[in-house]
C-alpha cells in the first residue's frame, strides 16, 4: 500500500532544513544576531516549496503533527551550528493552543541534541482566532521560563491582531515583507511601519523587517528604529553547509571571521565539539 503524502512528509528524511540569517543593522555593519530555521518538503515534490507545504498542512489539520517533525528535523541539524548561534524556529499558534505537551517536546529534542533552549525563539504563525488563547499562553509561560525568546510573524497580515501582541507579549515583531517595500517613495507604508516600532518599543519588544527588497529601503528602516532585518538581500535561504562555510559567523569574544576554511572541515570541527557535549549531557538527568 502506498503511503499518503501526509505520511511521506512526516518522514524523519522527508523534511530537509535551511538557514537565513537574521542581521543586525547598524550603518554599513552587518552581524548575524540569529539564523531562522527554515523547513523544506520531499525533493522533487512540490512540496519542496513551503508555502505549498504548509498550506497543505494546515487543510489536513495536521499543524501539530507536522510542527513536531520540524523540530526535530531542525534540533539535528542545529546541532552543527556554532554553540553561539541562536535559532528560530516556527510554530503554529494552533498547535501551542491545543498541545500542551508541545513545550515538552521542545525541550526533550533540545536536551537529546545538546542545545540550550536560550538558544531559541519561537516563531508564532497562522495566529488563528479559533486558537485556544488559555492553552497558548500556558505553553508560552512555560517556554519562557526556560528561557525561550518568543516572537511574533507576519505582523501586519493574516491572523495578526492586537490582542495576540498583547497576551503573548513578543520578544520581537516580525514585520511582514508587504509593508517594507517602497518606503522612501510610499508615506503611507512608512507611517505603519513607524506605528510598528513605536508600538515595540512600547512593549518592550525588537521589531525584524522581512524581505527588504532595498539597501534605500534599508537604510530608511533603520532611521525609522529598525535594527533588525531578514532578507534574500542581505542572504537567502541557505544550507547548513553553505552557512558554516560562510563569513557570517565571528567569534563572539573577539569579533574577528572564523578561519577560512572549507564547509567540511568547518562541519568536522564542530562535529567534534558537538560529540563532547552530547556525552557530556547524556550523564546527566533531563531535569537538571
Amino acid at each position: 500500500m502506498s503511503k499518503s503524502i501526509l505520511e511521506t512528509i512526516l518522514e524523519p528524511s522527508e523534511l530537509h532544513v535551511v538557514f537565513q540569517p537574521i542581521f543586525r543593522i547598524e550603518g554599513q555593519a552587518r552581524s548575524v544576531d540569529s539564523v531562522e530555521a527554515l523547513i523544506r518538503g520531499p525533493r522533487g515534490t512540490n512540496f519542496e516549496r513551503a508555502d505549498i507545504l504548509f498550506d497543505y498542512v494546515r487543510r489536513k489539520k495536521a499543524e501539530a503533527a507536522v510542527d513536531q517533525c520540524c523540530i526535530a528535523a531542525i534540533c539535528d541539524a542545529a546541532e552543527l551550528l556554532p554553540t553561539w548561534v541562536r535559532i528560530n524556529v516556527n510554530v503554529h499558534a494552533s498547535t501551542l493552543g491545543h498541545n500542551l505537551g508541545f513545550a515538552d517536546f521542545l525541550r526533550r529534542q533540545a536536551q537529546k541534541h545538546a542545545l540550550a533552549l536560550e538558544r531559541f525563539t519561537v516563531e508564532l504563525v497562522e495566529h488563528a482566532p479559533t486558537c485556544n488563547i488559555p492553552e497558548l499562553l500556558n505553553n508560552l509561560t512555560r517556554l519562557r521560563d526556560w528561557g525561550v525568546r518568543i516572537a511574533l510573524d507576519d505582523v501586519g497580515a493574516g491572523q495578526s491582531n492586537y490582542r495576540m501582541m498583547l497576551d503573548c507579549h513578543p520578544d520581537y515583531f516580525k514585520l511582514d515583507a508587504y509593508f517594507v517595500r517602497d518606503l522612501t517613495t510610499d508615506p503611507k507604508r512608512c507611517a505603519v511601519v513607524e506605528s510598528v516600532v513605536a508600538l515595540a518599543n512600547a512593549l518592550d519588544s525588537a521589531v525584524v523587517a522581512e524581505g527588504v527588497p532595498s539597501n534605500e529601503d534599508l537604510s530608511h528602516l533603520e532611521a525609522i528604529g529598525v535594527e533588525l532585518a531578514q532578507a534574500n538581500l542581505l542572504c537567502p535561504a541557505i544550507s547548513l553547509k553553505q552557512l558554516l562555510a560562510s563569513d557570517f559567523f565571528c567569534d563572539p569574544a573577539f569579533g574577528t571571521p572564523l578561519p577560512e576554511d572549507t564547509a567540511e572541515r568547518n562541519v568536522q570541527s564542530i562535529e567534534r565539539e558537538h560529540a563532547f557535549v552530547k556525552a557530556a549531557a547524556a550523564s546527566q538527568s533531563f531535569y537538571t
